[in-house]
């Protein structure tokens, strides 16, 4: 698998260093769905491409033509460009997201943000990396000091649980910052901040930015308290053992 995880990572940065000169100059061709552009497309069909000619029996779960999960032993989940809408607008931190499943347990991960150039990857049981380098969560615990991440997509219908958790987060230093979901777990995995909850349209960032995670040292899990995500899941919490620990009970 070496083989082709390295060749699905080569063909992220060499994606993302093609679709960053498009960044801010691109059309949103989307019908049914708004944000999706050419790009979005061009990079899930590579991906498919790469996976199927080292592994037929290997199947694709993907946002954008391959979003029904496939019932099969080896899955890969991709998000081509998580925070499409920001790649439209020229703004920086997309990201280009995958992640390998065997019978349900993630292999693999990377996250690419073309923007600057940091690409983070994991592998089960070896850890987390940024550039090649390991990563830890952080170890900030003290309720004064931590920096938490709300993250709430703008396909979340249900305002009144923005709100409740906005409110309960108040006591906490809460930042809502402009990026891909992908990212932001990565961020929490390479210590920028402590922990995350995440409320979100689908779950293709969220298997690989949760893996990184772990692999970082932190917890990541669903509302259920589950590490194995489902693909209908929406709301997630992250971060180093402590803050986790703070921050789960603020969504039941």
């Amino acid at each position: 698998m070496e083989k082709l995880y390295n060749e699905i990572i080569n063909y992220l940065i060499r994606s993302g260093t093609r679709i960053i000169k498009k960044s801010g100059n691109i059309e949103d061709i989307g019908v049914t769905k708004k944000n999706l552009t050419e790009e979005d497309l061009r990079i899930e069909r590579g991906l498919k491409e790469i996976i199927k000619k080292y592994k037929p029996d290997h199947e694709l779960f993907a946002e954008e033509e391959h979003d029904s999960f496939p019932d099969t032993e080896n899955v890969w989940v991709a998000d081509p460009i998580s925070g499409t809408s920001l790649f439209i607008n020229g703004e920086p931190h997309y990201a280009l997201v995958i992640s390998h499943m065997k019978n349900n347990i993630v292999q693999f991960a990377a996250v690419y943000d073309p923007s600057v150039g940091e690409l983070f990857t994991a592998y089960k049981g070896r850890g987390a990396f940024l550039n090649g380098k390991p990563i830890k969560v952080s170890k900030r615990y003290d309720v004064n000091k931590i920096k938490v991440i709300f993250a709430s997509s703008s396909g979340w219908k249900d305002e009144g649980k923005i709100k409740e958790i906005a409110e309960a987060l108040i006591k906490y230093s809460a930042h809502k910052i402009r990026c891909s979901f992908a990212l932001r777990y990565c961020y929490i995995a390479c210590g920028r901040y402590d922990g995350i909850i995440a409320l979100t349209k689908d779950i293709f960032p969220e298997v690989a930015g949760g893996f990184i995670i772990r692999e970082a040292g932190g917890i990541f899990k669903n509302d259920e308290g589950e590490d194995i995500l489902k693909y209908n899941d929406r709301i997630f919490v992250g971060g180093n053992e402590e803050v986790y620990k703070i921050l789960k009970p603020l969504i039941n």
